[in-house]
């Protein structure tokens, strides 16, 4: 098996510009000026000790 960091022929060369209309590009500006959502299920998950939490660290 052959791997490659290299990108696939396929592969769009520019995958940092993404064209938008301008009702969409309000909505993603919309979006990014909002506040932040509490997310408690996330706050939750994130307060629980990992599954590596008892591991040792050498």
């Amino acid at each position: 098996m052959v791997t490659s960091t290299a990108p696939s022929a396929d592969t769009p060369p520019d995958r940092r510009s993404f064209p938008l209309d301008t009702e969409k590009w309000e909505a993603f500006l919309a979006a990014l000026d909002a506040p932040a959502r509490d997310l408690p299920r996330l706050k939750r998950l994130l307060s629980e000790p990992s599954v590596f939490s008892d591991r040792d660290t050498a």
